[in-house]
């Protein structure tokens, strides 16, 4: 039962689409306790109620949609994480989007939707706060992302109304199909608008003028504007709010991390790397640019396009991250070639950088001789060619011809030409690798580990620590105590559902993310009236990233499942004339260590049982002993 917890709007919406049923259920006081908000209510839910005999696409598991106590009053708290079992990966899945939803929906009453259920006709979700209801969505079916949310925002009547929706990708169950909000906002990793599609929810629609409690405004509004104060005097900040993300563009081939034709090499010379670098996306592209609730840094890119082979375009919210795997990765050295791609993939609902650099794989396999036209339907593949690359994302999202091979995620592609397990970039069956991290050791180990596959999004590490300790130069231990500070910090980011980007442990000096830690707790204990300390927060991140590793053991993953991709471990990464970062050599002893700090068996991978009981999860320990997972 819940008792009332400032912070917390106190309800959970349950709806089952199969039985056309909606109800509104009080959010457990245990689970605020246990697991904060955000990615820890997802990752109990799914514990709770997916079983491994639940496959990605059975009515019964659940699309769970998560806000945290801080939405609707700290700054940059905009975040919500959305989870299912993934059909990319077939173990836990979650991905998170920003702008307005996840307020919205705390304004309307509620912290979480746990959706189960197929319906049997199209439809989607209206929710404010006088409750849901469930429509038909029968008009909207087959439509694409930007005319979705402009026929909804009219059909509800409401401007302030807010949009999740899923693309033709999702409808067709595309395993890396992206639930798009807003037309600038996506969770795309982990295929959640397949699940989404795999249920015929189309949408949801939100809108709330509910008052999110605080418990000591004074201590708040003096917590709020320390926060201010220490954005203002990051330089991240200031990146943000001129270039976005896209200032990364130039830091990875710097270090010679770009990822170039599909990993072979990682550096561009600037002749050729100012044609993509940021100063050009900035020069000829960006109209202007916008953030998520009570951001106070607007790093969204919003593209306005005057193209003279395809008209004035306008492309929304594509940043570092989604603009690199659908342009230079693919040799396309054409900014209004790879943007107007960019905005083909968010209309489709398709994960810009998964998409990207599965055709990136794909060209490689072309150009080994590994596939041949007749696997292509006809087509070449060859590096550079945007339209070609344009045909394949029509064709992945509406699973035709040889779209049905990418339809299936990577590991689609790996089934059906078993030699691009050499080549493919991917951890778990995710694929999401922004950058080469040969080009740093303690980086890489943040994609092993990750629960959902492979993630940037989990920890920081990429040298160094506050701008301070080279991490990379430290002892092996070492190094990996200060990984685990870093994945403490951005595991609690996304508990309280706040911005990784504003909050980012990535800071200009230690003292500076100290005073991050310092000022969530103070944050947290102002808005919900607790006392707890950044230790006690720390143990429910723990016990989070356990929870998510303990699903995965239960689906059968070891330690064997925490991997590289094969061209790390085999392959130097060629950079800079007569330099090249060699193949990771250390990355087992890495891994031992980070399982010795989390508690982890060293052999299988497998929390161990005086780990689960030390975090309160019994009832962990009490499964996995049943099914003999644990002491093996």
């Amino acid at each position: 039962m819940f008792l009332s917890c400032p912070g917390y709007a106190g309800n959970v919406l349950r709806v089952d689409l199969s039985r056309k049923e909606v109800r509104s259920l009080p959010l457990d006081k245990e689970l605020i306790r246990d697991f904060i908000g955000g990615r820890g209510f997802v990752a109990k839910v799914l514990w709770d109620e997916v079983t491994p005999d639940v496959s990605p696409f059975s009515p019964d598991n659940p699309l769970v949609f998560a806000t945290g106590p801080l939405t609707d009053l700290a700054p940059s708290a905009g975040r919500v994480t959305v989870g299912a079992r993934s059909p990319t990966t077939e173990i836990h899945g979650d991905s998170n989007f920003g702008g307005l939803f996840g307020v919205e929906l705390k304004r309307a009453g509620y912290d979480m939707i746990v959706i189960k259920g197929r319906s049997e006709k199209p439809v989607y979700l209206k929710i404010d706060e006088n409750g849901a209801e469930i429509r038909d969505a029968s008009h909207l079916w087959g439509k694409g992302v930007y005319e979705t949310i402009k026929t909804l925002i009219k059909e509800v009547g409401d401007p302030d109304a807010h949009v999740a929706c899923i693309g033709p990708a999702g409808e067709n169950m595309v395993y890396v199909a992206a639930i798009q909000s807003d037309y600038n906002r996506s969770a795309s990793k982990a295929g959640m608008g397949a699940v989404m599609g795999s249920k015929n929810l189309k949408a949801i629609v939100v809108r709330g003028t509910k008052e999110t409690k605080v418990h000591d405004v004074k201590k708040f509004r003096e917590a709020f504007e320390e926060a201010l104060r220490i954005y203002e005097r990051e330089p991240t900040t200031q990146l943000g709010r001129t270039v976005g993300s896209h200032f990364l563009h130039s830091v990875h081939n710097e270090r010679g991390a770009l990822l170039l034709k599909n990993g072979r090499y990682g550096y561009l010379p600037p002749e050729i790397f100012s044609k993509v670098d940021e100063k050009a996306v900035n020069r000829y592209h960006i109209k202007s640019t916008s953030g998520c609730a009570f951001c106070y840094i607007g790093c969204e890119r919003n593209f306005l396009v005057k193209s003279a082979k395809y008209g004035e375009f306008m492309v929304h919210g594509v940043d570092y991250y989604g603009l690199a795997p659908q342009s230079y990765r693919l040799d396309i050295f054409d900014l209004e070639e790879a943007l107007y791609n960019c905005r083909l993939c968010v209309d489709l609902g398709l994960d810009l950088s998964s998409s990207g650099q599965m055709i990136a794989l794909m060209m490689e396999l072309y150009e080994r001789g590994i596939v041949r036209k007749e696997d292509l339907d006809g087509m070449e593949l060859k590096w550079g060619d945007s339209e070609a690359v344009r045909t394949l994302l029509e064709k992945m999202a509406y699973r035709e011809g040889v779209g049905k091979i990418f339809a299936n995620g990577i590991l689609g592609i790996i089934r059906r030409f078993p030699e691009a397990e050499k080549y493919a970039f991917h951890v778990k069956g995710l694929d999401n690798i922004p950058q080469d991290f040969r080009a740093a050791r303690t980086y890489n180990l943040r994609y092993a580990i990750s629960t959902r596959g492979a993630d940037h999004m989990r920890a920081s590490g990429l040298s160094r620590l506050g701008g301070a300790i080279a991490v990379d130069d430290m002892a092996v231990s070492e190094a990996i105590k200060t990984f685990l500070i870093v994945e403490n910090f951005t595991t609690l980011v996304n508990l309280l559902e706040v911005c990784t980007w504003a909050w980012s442990a990535y800071t200009s000096s230690f003292e500076a993310y100290k005073a991050k830690e310092k000022v969530l707790v103070d944050l947290y204990n102002a808005v919900t009236g607790r006392n707890v300390t950044i230790d006690d927060l720390y143990k429910a991140c723990h016990r989070t990233l356990i929870l998510e590793r303990a699903e995965n053991n239960r689906y059968g993953l070891r330690r064997k499942d925490d991997n590289m991709p094969r061209r790390f471990l085999e392959e130097p990464l060629p950079t800079k004339p007569g330099q090249a970062h060699p193949p990771v050599t250390d990355f087992d002893e890495r891994l031992t260590w980070y399982y010795r700090y989390r508690g982890i068996d060293e052999e299988t991978g497998v929390p161990k049982k005086e780990t689960l009981l030390e975090l309160g999860l019994d009832y962990v320990a009490e499964d996995l002993e049943r099914r003999g997972i644990l002491g093996r």
